[in-house]
């Protein structure tokens, strides 16, 4: 019989004392949305994003530590029985505070989104690197990566780079590097093993000032896009052009309610299973915005939920699409949600994980 794991990774470096666990790993029943420890991985410093190859069953977790120059993503086995985590290997991300993992779409490369809050023009601070994949699931050195800031930038910019988001086409011809710092979308060539990045025909796409792209999706037509702006907390609705490697805008909406005056920064966004739904998360607000999706790819606002926590940096819907779990960063662990999968609506269990400093959530179900 299948099981269906939740990972976990949380903030365990210069966190309270005894209150970071590493990457926690619970199983998770899709019928009642319960969530039961079943192995805790200690030996790594703050794995603030993890990304999942369910396939292979192997986890991803990059090291964000913003004391260090260099950080580190590290390469585990699962074990599909238990869900344990047992290390294969990590290498250097040539760059500082790494926020992101993200696949190309064979899930034979894997690229490392750099925010870099080291001094400015620290080495080797790269925005953007790349690593091949062995076939034993570890990762190569990497052989490519690339700056957008200083003298060996890529394009020239003397505005701050913040990269915190790779994505692949879904023809696996290009990369998408949302930089917030830059107000860009990155668009990079997807290169084989052993070349260096280089631009697209249309090398990125500018966002307006101030917005601050942060993570992107793309909808499973592989037509259209969606970006969450963490600072002008809105979202925009991309129309994607494999020819030229554009992303054109459609449209903007607002994620919150309207005569909303406090503190927010926008985090995760991520689309439901169908199609039919996207959601994002709100800092401040501290909510889930919720959006219905028209053929088109245009969204049409739906509301806003509580997210039941303080900061909600991430959250994930589970492989049946009935649930909805909501990494609360600073306040209130993780909050259960039931998804009706007809309205797109989100209901609170009341259930919670008691995590100090959940980060980043995904799922896998191994048979």
């Amino acid at each position: 019989m299948p099981k269906t794991f939740a990972f976990v990774g949380n903030l365990n470096r210069n966190a309270l004392p005894g209150k970071g666990k590493g990457i926690s790993v619970f199983q998770f029943d899709d019928e009642t949305g319960d969530m039961t420890l079943a192995s805790e991985y200690l030996a790594i410093d703050n794995p603030g994003y993890l990304a999942i190859d369910e396939k292979r069953k192997r986890l991803y977790a990059a090291a964000e530590v913003p004391a260090w120059n260099e950080n580190l993503a590290a390469a585990f086995d699962i074990e599909p029985s238990t869900g344990a985590l047992s290390y294969i290997n990590m290498q250097s991300t040539l760059g500082n505070t790494t926020c992101h993992l993200g696949f190309d779409q064979t899930r034979e490369m894997i690229f490392a989104s750099n925010y870099t809050v080291a001094e400015l023009g620290a080495r080797p601070g790269n925005a953007i690197t790349a690593f091949a994949l062995r076939a034993d699931g570890g990762l190569e050195p990497a052989f490519a990566a690339a700056i957008h800031e200083g003298q060996n930038a890529i394009l020239p910019t003397d505005r701050r780079q913040h990269g915190h988001c790779a994505v692949a086409s879904p023809d696996n011809r290009t990369v998408f590097v949302c930089d917030l710092g830059l107000d860009r979308i990155m668009a990079y060539r997807l290169p084989k093993k052993g070349e260096g990045l280089s631009l697209a025909v249309t090398p990125f796409t500018q966002m307006p000032e101030g917005a601050g792209p942060r993570h992107m999706i793309f909808h499973p037509n592989g037509k259209i896009g969606y970006v969450i702006n963490e600072l002008n907390s809105t979202v925009s609705v991309l129309d994607y052009n494999p020819e030229n490697a554009s992303l054109t805008v459609i449209q903007t909406l607002p994620a919150l309610p309207e005569g909303f005056t406090g503190t927010n920064t926008c985090a995760e966004i991520a689309v439901s299973p169908d199609g039919r739904f996207l959601y994002g998360s709100n800092r401040g607000h501290n909510s889930i915005v919720n959006y219905a999706i028209a053929a088109s790819g245009e969204i049409a606002l739906i509301g806003w939920t509580p997210s039941q926590g303080i900061g909600p940096r991430n959250f994930a819907i589970d492989p049946s699409g009935k649930f909805m779990l909501v990494a609360n960063q600073k306040g209130g662990g993780i909050a259960i949600f039931k998804r009706d999968i007809h309205t797109g609506a989100l209901e609170d269990t009341g259930k919670r994980v008691a995590l100090e400093t959940p980060m980043r959530i995904v799922f896998g179900t191994f048979h």
